[in-house]
């Protein structure tokens, strides 16, 4: 926000330099990050006066000039517009600087010579653009100094950083009441004495809201017979000076308040509104409206909109629309001074992209209270610089009033948090000069403060106004907590640490994605959207961690970085009803690209492939210590490719899936190599955890191998049959191993050989031949009953 060191003085008196009074605003909480002079130093450039103006012969655009100083006249060759004999205008002689750098030299033109230059409020660094040339005031000498003229127009702008929870300083009068404070001067708020035509405002117009939750208050005034024309400069000068384009005086009046008071109003020709009624509804169903822009809009559901009789007039709190704007036309203004809810303006204004500086402060949380006083304001100015005859009253409707509230503050809690002695006359002191009553313990908060909820709210403020550098510090604190280990954190830790044992480096992405980043056909069932997302990049809630490690491998990519294993632990999102309600389990994903190591001079390298994954997969199963697992065949995952993915199961429970990332999802972020990832569901993982293993030593008794070699279906998988050789041996069976896998026209079509070797060992004795023989016989008949099986000779 643009804020006016010489427009701040009309409110309070202060002695400090620019320079200071930044100091003290910063440290405040209003950072100032930059200090702009509306006068540039220039030097040499004089007052002239145009002696003579003629056409140049051979160039319909230029003027030639004779311009006049004291000592001399000068033939000068101009081509602005609006030059004309008998101007008082700034002009620079051959071989003056101006701001800009452009240094005057003698010209030759189509024949003709210049000898210097007719200077633009723009080319003396003044305003931003300028149409033509300066036509300085009549009462201005011949050949005084510009520069030393204009110093006592010498202004100061602070940009300031208001952050989103104080509204209240989004104005003149609400920066200058922090300076009253901190410099213990009065505030002094504009006095309005209005005078007002016997004719009253509710004859000519009527308020109905039907949506008071959208709009609490809505007051409006009737000016009439004003005059439309341009502002007088003082205003035009303050306006620009804050980054506000003058147009007339009516619009300029209101935007003079809004900067003022920080109260958005608006202004209506009345002879456009219908009915001569004001209604405030919400928007229906793809409802369209064209606004000053004279673009047209489909409104969001629910949008405040102001109506008249028959039409949509303006959007809410937002923009007015082209059918109801002052023109030069106007006669008769209808002034809006309202307060909108903060929730619904913020919400269209993001649906509706459509940014404008009351949007900005009525989304934040304007005065409620302060609505008449600006619609005074204003209607004093429109009847002091526009001839306006302002009729009695105003018509007012206040629904549901909106009261102060009380907060209970302590003495004893302020100086326990800030390590401070102040006493009940002093905070009574501090609180008053922020507009806040103190009395019997308890705060009264005014309306224009809606960040102060709670009592270390009001500590806050006394703490910015005693300035942190006068808080006691201490070297020294002590801090007491029980030392309570957190099994699930402790586990958390325990999976990452394995993981970076397998050479991963862990990533920390955003929780908030692209939607388009989901190519699921039945997405809208699961995810989680974000109401009033910052950005399109950031519109629902992550159903999976692999989104954001696939961004965070384009980012490496794009540095350089191909071979890359990068994992990440955190919260997924997925909807379980219509109320968006979700569950928000810890995943734990990796994902691997690249080669699988750095080649060097003796040894080549390959590219990572499915077997990497699934390795790395079986790996991190061992550190974690988990048994029983099996890997599924999975045909339908969003992310990766159906022919080369497997969930990982241990019973009915699917703890994950890995495999190859979809080319699809791939190609939506532009990377070009394969990718491979894998998912656990680490709230399963830590449910069935086992990290409290029991070690023992080997058998000493001698082990008998025996192999074996069955032919059955294809869809059988290996798996089954280990499981079901492991039961039917039961505790003698110490491991079983798949070591030959054949298909071919010998075997029959639909069907494959799988060979098994089988390792028999007790811990108590050494094994007999026909023990193990038995054995042996009974897994043969097991599996040929089980898996209809046919043993292979």
């Amino acid at each position: 926000m643009k804020v006016s060191y010489n427009w701040l003085k009309d409110y309070v008196d202060f002695d400090l330099t620019p320079e200071e009074l930044a100091e003290k605003l910063t440290m405040v909480g209003f950072e100032v990050e930059e200090i702009i002079q509306t006068l540039s130093k220039f030097e040499k450039i004089v007052v002239g006066k145009i002696k003579s103006c003629v056409k140049h012969p051979d160039a319909d655009r230029l003027s030639v000039c004779e311009v006049e100083l004291p000592d001399n006249t000068y033939n000068v060759i101009c081509g602005a517009p609006n030059v004309q004999k008998g101007q008082n205008i700034p002009f620079a002689q051959v071989g003056v600087s101006l701001p800009n750098g452009l240094k005057i030299k003698k010209a030759k033109i189509r024949g003709t010579e210049s000898f210097g230059m007719i200077c633009s409020e723009e080319e003396l660094g003044l305003v931003e653009h300028s149409d033509g040339i300066w036509v300085l005031p009549e009462e201005w000498s011949v050949g005084e100094d510009v520069y030393e003229r204009l110093l006592d127009t010498q202004d100061f702008i602070f940009d300031i950083a208001i952050t989103p929870n104080r509204p209240d300083a989004m104005s003149m009068i609400g920066i200058a009441r922090e300076i009253a404070a901190f410099t213990e001067r009065d505030l002094k708020i504009p006095k309005i004495n209005l005078v007002e035509d016997d004719e009253p405002a509710s004859k000519l117009i009527s308020i109905e809201i039907e949506n008071p939750e959208g709009c609490p208050r809505y007051a409006a005034k009737v000016i009439k017979n004003v005059k439309i024309k341009a502002s007088p400069k003082w205003m035009a000068d303050r306006l620009t000076a804050a980054g506000v384009r003058p147009i007339n005086n009516i619009v300029d009046i209101t935007n003079y308040i809004l900067l003022e008071t920080g109260q958005p109003l608006h202004a209506f020709d009345h002879k456009f509104i219908e009915d001569s009624k004001i209604v405030v509804r919400f928007s229906t169903e793809n409802e369209k409206f064209i606004t000053l822009d004279e673009k047209e809009r489909e409104l969001p559901h629910e949008t405040v909109l102001i109506c008249d009789g028959k039409k949509s007039v303006a959007i809410g709190g937002i923009m007015g629309g082209l059918n109801s704007e002052v023109t030069e036309k106007t006669k008769t203004v209808l002034l809006e001074s309202a307060y909108f809810n903060p929730v619904h303006i913020s919400r269209s204004s993001k649906k509706l992209g459509l940014s404008t500086e009351a949007s900005q402060r009525f989304e934040r949380g304007m005065d409620p209270s302060g609505v008449l006083f600006a619609a005074n304001r204003a209607a004093y100015l429109m009847s002091e610089l526009a001839g306006g005859k302002i009729l009695s009253g105003e018509v007012d409707n206040y629904l549901n009033k909106i009261e102060s509230r009380k907060i209970s503050v302590r003495i004893e809690r302020i100086n326990k948090v800030l390590g401070t002695s102040i006493t009940e006359n002093e905070v009574i002191k501090i609180l008053s000069s922020l507009g806040i009553e103190y009395k019997n313990g308890k705060a009264t908060i005014p309306t224009f403060r809606p960040d102060l909820e709670r009592e270390v709210d009001i500590i806050e403020e006394i703490a910015r106004c005693i300035t942190f550098d006068n808080i006691p510090v201490k070297e020294k604190t002590s801090i007491y907590y029980e030392n309570q280990a957190n099994d699930k954190d402790t586990y958390l830790s325990f999976l990452k640490k394995k993981l970076v044992e397998l050479e991963f480096n862990e990533a920390l992405t955003n929780s908030m994605i692209p939607k388009e980043m989901i190519t699921d056909e039945n997405k809208d069932d699961y995810l989680v959207p974000i109401y009033n997302p910052i950005s399109d990049d950031m519109n629902i809630m992550r159903p999976s961690l692999i989104p954001g490690l696939l961004k965070s491998v384009i980012y490496n990519l794009n540095r350089n970085q191909p071979n890359i294993r990068l994992f990440e632990l955190g919260r997924i999102f997925t909807k379980i009803n219509d109320q968006y309600e979700s569950e928000q389990p810890y995943n734990i994903c990796g994902v691997i690209c690249g080669n699988t190591k750095n080649p060097n001079w003796n040894e080549g390298t390959a590219t990572v492939d499915f077997y990497d994954i699934k390795g790395l997969v079986e790996s991190l199963i061992n550190k974690i210590f988990l048994d029983k697992v099996e890997f599924i065949l999975y045909d339908s995952h969003i992310y990766f490719d159906k022919k080369s993915t497997l969930s990982i199961k241990r019973g009915e429970q699917t703890l994950g899936y890995f495999g190859k990332i979809k080319r699809e999802v791939l190609n939506k972020i532009d990377i070009e190599q394969d990718v491979f990832s894998f998912e656990f569901n680490a709230d399963l993982l830590f449910d069935i955890r086992n990290i409290n293993r029991q070690y023992k030593s080997f058998s000493k008794y001698p082990y008998v191998e025996k192999d074996l070699a069955f032919v059955l279906d294809q869809k059988v998988n290996s798996n089954e049959i280990i499981n079901a050789i492991a039961r039917a041996g039961g505790s003698l069976v110490e491991s079983v191993n798949v070591f030959d896998v054949f298909t071919g026209e010998n075997i029959g079509h639909g069907k494959k050989s799988i060979a098994f070797r089988i390792k028999f060992q007790s811990y108590e004795k050494t094994l007999q031949d026909e023990e193990v023989q038995g054995l042996f016989l009974k897994i043969i008949n097991k599996i040929e009953s089980t898996f209809h099986a046919n043993l292979r000779e």
